[in-house]
């Protein structure tokens, strides 16, 4: 039975700006994370701890930060942990520099780092082959590009940072394609770049991505985790996510057009968490006159979350009423009354859409956003 724990893009030091006075705070929830990452590790006597890039979130970290994860390091190495660290894009500088790697070296000896030529260690004893790479420069071809087929040993496995290739998302020359893992044969990839966990592909030949440890910005509703893997035979990965994150990311859609102002605000005090990052997608089709202040409800109401962002997505709709209330000393009001009077000259099948066309166009030039 070989056993693993594999983490990734933990951005150590990210400044946080959008946070505010908050960013320090996580900034240490981040470490906090690893810490809790580390002692799952011993506890759960893990043969080799991987680490799959982004380990820091600049090639230039604090001295605090840097003796912070060597304390860690070291925790692993007299626990008897073997530890393997590819560099990721963010902690190794354009000059191929890997974020504090001396430091790194000097706290855990006996770790294997991977630079940017494809590298194979085994393990005689666990009967296992690791083969690994670090993050290569956009445009350079698939991060598994030249790596070995076959094995010598029971076991193998893979690290590499970098992103699969996704139709519509991520479609560019050097990302990683399915196939090409399994054309690998390895039992287990563990890759980094992705920040919500993702299993990439099932047994025999199984990868994933673990997501950051701790959450790191919006849209990232499977971060928190590491995962443990046991392969008690060659091709049967079990994978179990384990989160140690503190924050957790939720976002939801409310219509506005089926509150008032009074209902909106009681739903999102009804998710209120201090440690939950909450964002709030406004939707539907509100009257001209209904003004949602989304900075008032986060000013309101943000205290009773880690953080609290409302987005106004709704649509504007002019009612009879308030279009016949309109100046037609303002722009707003002239474009009305040219549009309702071409409506009243079109054809019964055209009057859907110049109706449509108006209330697009009002809500544009009242300021509000209009979406496809």
């Amino acid at each position: 039975m070989i056993k693993l724990l594999h983490l990734a893009d933990l951005h150590l030091g990210r400044p946080f700006r959008m946070l505010g006075q908050r960013g320090s705070e996580q900034r240490r929830a981040l470490q906090a994370a690893l810490e809790r990452a580390v002692a799952l590790a011993i506890s759960e006597r893990v043969n080799l701890v991987l680490i799959a890039g982004d380990l820091f979130d600049s090639p230039k970290p604090s001295e605090g930060t840097i003796q912070f994860v060597t304390a860690q390091l070291r925790l692993l190495e007299d626990a008897g942990i073997r530890i393997a660290i590819a560099a990721g894009n963010h902690d190794m500088g354009r000059d191929e520099y890997v974020a504090a790697m001396t430091h790194l070296r000097d706290a855990a000896p006996a770790a294997t780092f991977f630079g940017k030529s494809v590298e194979s260690k085994v393990f005689p004893d666990l009967d296992l082959t690791l083969i690994g790479r670090s993050a290569l420069a956009e445009g350079t071809g698939s991060p598994l590009s030249g790596w070995p087929r076959g094995r010598t040993t029971r076991f193998a496995i893979g690290l590499a940072h970098g992103s699969v290739f996704r139709p519509g998302v991520v479609e560019t020359p050097h990302a990683i394609h399915p196939h090409e893992i399994r054309d690998l044969g390895l039992d287990y990839l563990a890759l980094g770049d992705w920040h919500s966990a993702a299993e990439v592909l099932p047994p025999p030949t199984a990868a994933w991505y673990p997501g950051s440890p701790e959450w790191l910005a919006f849209d990232q509703d499977r971060s928190g985790h590491v995962l443990l893997i046991e392969i008690p035979e060659p091709g049967a990965a079990r994978v179990t996510e384990h989160r140690v994150g503190r924050r957790r990311y939720e976002r939801r859609e409310i219509n506005a057009a089926e509150l008032d102002d009074l209902m909106l605000r009681r739903v999102i005090e009804d998710a209120a968490d201090p440690e939950l990052v909450f964002e709030v997608a406004l939707s539907g089709l509100v009257p001209l006159q209904r003004t949602i202040n989304t900075e008032m409800l986060e000013r309101d109401l943000g205290e009773r979350f880690f953080r609290l962002r409302v987005l106004n997505r709704t649509h504007l709709w002019l009612e009879d009423a308030s279009l016949e209330n309109l100046s037609d000393q303002t722009v707003l009001g002239r474009f009305v009354r040219l549009m309702r009077e071409r409506i009243a000259a079109s054809a019964e099948d055209e009057r859907p859409v110049l109706e449509e066309a108006l209330q697009v166009g009002a809500a544009l030039l009242s300021g509000r956003e209009v979406l496809a």
